[in-house]
């Protein structure tokens, strides 16, 4: 299990990226689902070891990986959201490369994982090619591929899918269910159909700190009952984000359709609609919209 208690991070320049974040996360996909700019990438750099947090403990199975971050470094598998390759290696020279620099010293232990690895990422028929040359989707497989190696523990992944095409985000998450049955994988995303698809538990971060946290069904069924629909003209909105608690909006065949939560029926020709994950997450960015702003609201991203 990774546990963090009361993480902070602040950085030289003032700003204070994380703020008292406190997360038990077991063994299992686990999303971690904000907006760019919340400190997701924050986090998973501060878990990942790459920074020191300024307050709080991390520990992972019981051991203080801050005090010892060699801990964490020997068991874990980290995709960062952007990262770089060696021009002109192809994709089997630089996993062999990346495996001797994680340990695996035996040459027919580091041949026989790269294979394994090769098939599961469907990566082995362009083994040889440079990565440099790869597509957004390949060079995304060839990423988690490389956090593979060594059988770790503990694994991040820092806005896999961002980017992808249909196709390739599906691979991805059929790709990720099957790594994740016995350690743990953090998904760290602002795409809430995959943490819907995916994760048993997650936790919302907007503005370095976790606004909501829990199982995906137990999220959604706290706002059962409060979630209606309407279609209005583009020049309503402004009336409607004024006058009622509206957590999202979006374009359909040229009118709008507002999403507003309330306990009870907001005016004559809303709609009762079931909620899902997205209505959760709106809901949470539209809470600490208002507790900054004291305005109402929200828009699909």
């Amino acid at each position: 299990m990774l546990t963090i208690r009361n993480l902070s991070k602040t950085y030289d320049n003032g700003v204070q990226a994380i703020k008292s974040v406190s997360l038990d996360i077991e063994p299992g996909l686990f999303g971690l689902l904000g907006p760019n700019g919340a400190g997701k990438s924050s986090l998973m750099r501060t878990i990942a070891t790459l920074q020191q947090p300024s307050h709080g403990q991390i520990s992972f199975d019981n051991k203080d990986i801050i005090k010892n971050p060699n801990i964490i470094r020997n068991c874990l598998g980290y995709l960062p959201q952007e990262f770089g390759v060696y021009p002109k290696v192809s994709c089997y020279d630089l996993l062999d490369h990346l495996a001797l620099l994680k340990g695996i010293t035996d040459k027919n232990t580091r041949k026989k994982q790269i294979e394994q690895l090769l098939y599961q990422t469907n990566l082995y028929d362009v083994r040889k090619k440079d990565v440099s040359s790869y597509s957004g989707g390949m060079r995304q497989r060839f990423g988690i591929a490389q956090a593979l190696l060594g059988s770790p523990k503990l694994i991040i992944v820092d806005e896999p899918t961002a980017g992808l095409d249909p196709q390739e985000r599906n691979r991805f998450h059929n790709l990720l269910c099957e790594i994740s049955e016995n350690i743990v994988v953090i998904l760290s995303t602002h795409i809430v159909e995959d943490v819907s698809q995916l994760c048993p538990n997650m936790a919302i971060l907007a503005a370095g700190e976790v606004r909501l946290q829990g199982k995906p069904a137990d999220l959604i069924k706290r706002i059962e009952g409060t979630i209606w629909s309407k279609m209005i003209n583009k020049d309503q909105l402004a009336y409607y984000k004024s006058t009622f608690n509206v957590i999202s909006e979006r374009l359909i065949t040229g009118k709008t359709q507002i999403i507003i939560q309330s306990d009870f029926q907001p005016e004559i020709g809303s709609e009762p609609v079931e909620a899902n994950l997205e209505d959760v997450y709106f809901s949470t960015l539209n809470k600490v919209s208002q507790s900054d702003t004291g305005e109402f609201g929200g828009s699909y991203a």
